[in-house]
């Protein structure tokens, strides 16, 4: 049975040991960055609602047919009186 090739060398660990930056600032200064980090996702999320609500306008304007001319109506009536003749 084959298996998948596996390599010889072992993981390196790195150099200068992983830290947040969440870890080097203060307590309020972390409040302040989640206040900002908040009100920017609520941003996005009232910028989608917006999109959203413009596709689905243009959507159903496009679905809609819009009402015929006063012309349009006319030329319409003509022919049904011409067909009842």
């Amino acid at each position: 049975m084959c298996s998948t090739p596996k390599t010889n060398l072992t993981a390196k660990m790195p150099k200068t040991p992983f830290r947040s930056f969440m870890a080097s600032m203060t307590l309020t200064q972390r409040k302040r960055f989640a206040e900002v980090a908040n009100r920017a996702e609520e941003r996005r999320e009232i910028r989608e609602h917006y999109r959203q609500r413009a596709n689905q306008k243009v959507q159903s304007l496009n679905q809609s047919r819009p009402s015929p001319s006063l012309l349009e109506r006319v030329k319409l009536l003509c022919e049904q009186m011409i067909k009842l003749m």
